[in-house]
């Protein structure tokens, strides 16, 4: 099985949260990326944040990106699939110059995402794990990893990092929310 240790086992920074959500591992993982983020009352702000500096710079074209989706489209816009295992594993990657305000996403094939060493920048590795609890439990697990390609993008990130770290903490826990909320909706009708 596919994990995140296996696309970056090294890094600088780390998020990670898990939730117990009334639904099998296969059925939780069909789930995930029909989970529709404008259903939160916190990432639609927290995205329109983040999109201020380029609003004000006049790139609409960046922040387009930001704007709260279904979660399976905000995936394809700003990330490259790195591994699959339905039912059990999602990981995702991404590799730019994050604290600039368009995000300085750098086009990684998937096969070079382990050794991309693009100056000035730092890859990032978000995984989903389903464990399975029993024929109508699992535990979902949502962990993003930070490895900086060299000093100058550990520094950046870090002073960004520092600003954004309770903000992808809430985003990352809304998901989980939202995707246990989704089945819990989906099982009444």
């Amino acid at each position: 099985m596919a994990s995140i240790e296996e696309f970056l086992p090294r890094y600088q920074f780390r998020e990670h949260h898990d939730r117990i959500v009334a639904a099998g591992a296969d059925v939780a993982y069909a789930q995930l990326r029909h989970v529709d983020l404008s259903h939160s009352p916190w990432i639609g702000p927290l995205f329109a944040l983040r999109s201020l500096p380029a609003r004000f710079a006049r790139r609409g074209a960046a922040t387009a990106a930001l704007e709260p989706t279904a979660l399976g489209d905000f995936f394809g816009r700003a990330f490259t699939p790195l591994a699959e295992s339905p039912g059990r594993c999602f990981v995702i990657g991404s590799v730019g110059r994050f604290w600039q305000s368009s995000g300085g996403i750098e086009p990684v094939a998937a096969a070079s995402f382990t050794t991309d060493a693009t100056p000035g920048c730092a890859r990032l590795a978000w995984a989903f794990d389903f464990e399975p609890l029993g024929a109508d439990r699992c535990r979902v697990s949502t962990e993003t990893r930070i490895a900086c390609n060299d000093a100058a993008a550990r520094w950046r990130m870090q002073l960004y990092w520092w600003a954004i770290r309770p903000a992808i903490g809430l985003i990352r826990r809304e998901i989980l929310r939202l995707l246990a909320r989704r089945w819990e909706m989906l099982r009444v009708t």
